[in-house]
């Protein structure tokens, strides 16, 4: 459809400055190689909204939900991402959650979603980290009929994407850096394509902490045929988030 070739053209020019920025010279303290075990902790939130069609036992449904439907909905929810460095490898994980409900005059309607990530990667250049690996997503549905005649129906969704990126950072003041996230992954193995963004922009508050705020994408076209289920889903809004660094 229109937006998912939208949203390709959209990733590419993000990657394509990523690259440019990883080459642009240093003007700030670079990255050590000091043989030392580094580590960090970001809570975030993501102010997003929905776009694109889900299908549901054949049943296809278009999804155009903003950042205030959602949080109208929003019984629970918390995100949190950690990564772990050692001289120019690191590893990192990324966990997220989402508990929607609502209620009408027939039905009670509940909705969880799980993603997690779990990557690992290498400093290749100074501002240029290659990155790979995995996303778990998982929604559950429940809705509660009303009336003498109540039932509960339920189903859950799990699939897999593999993905391969790359993370670039450059400084461009004293206590600013602008980075960008980029990957792309299904393949096939779990979502035909699923693509991430990630632009942000870092206030290095002191050594231990550090406010980021920019832009989250995430882009997945996952389809079990034998289900009848397709989630062809972009999600993207406003993302803060807060390091501390140990």
């Amino acid at each position: 459809m229109d937006l998912v070739r939208e949203t390709h053209r959209f990733y590419f020019k993000i990657a394509l400055l990523a690259v440019l920025f990883a080459a642009a010279p240093a003007r700030a303290q670079q990255e050590v190689d000091d043989n030392t075990f580094h580590g960090d902790v970001m809570p975030y939130v993501i102010f997003g909204g929905l776009s694109g069609d889900m299908t549901i036992r054949n049943q296809t449904f278009p999804v155009n939900e903003s950042a205030s439907d959602i949080f109208k909905h929003l019984q629970f929810g918390f995100m949190t991402r950690s990564t772990v460095s050692y001289n120019r490898a690191f590893i990192s994980g990324d966990l997220m959650y989402v508990g929607l409900g609502g209620a009408g005059p027939l039905v009670n309607i509940g909705v969880d979603q799980w993603t997690g990530e779990a990557l690992g990667g290498y400093r290749a250049l100074p501002h240029f980290k290659a990155l790979a690996g995995v996303r778990y997503n998982n929604m559950t549905s429940k809705f509660r009929f009303q009336g003498p005649l109540a039932t509960v129906r339920s189903g859950s969704q799990t699939w897999w994407d593999p993905f391969v990126g790359f993370l670039s950072e450059f400084p461009f003041a004293e206590v600013f850096t602008a980075s960008a996230r980029f990957d792309v992954g299904g393949f096939g193995v779990g979502s035909r394509i699923a693509v991430n963004a990630e632009p942000l922009i870092n206030l290095h508050n002191n050594k231990h902490f550090t406010t980021s705020i920019g832009w989250k994408f995430l882009y997945q076209d996952f389809v079990d045929s034998g289900k009848g289920f397709e989630y062809d889903v972009l999600m993207q809004g406003p993302m803060i988030g807060f390091t501390i660094k140990f």
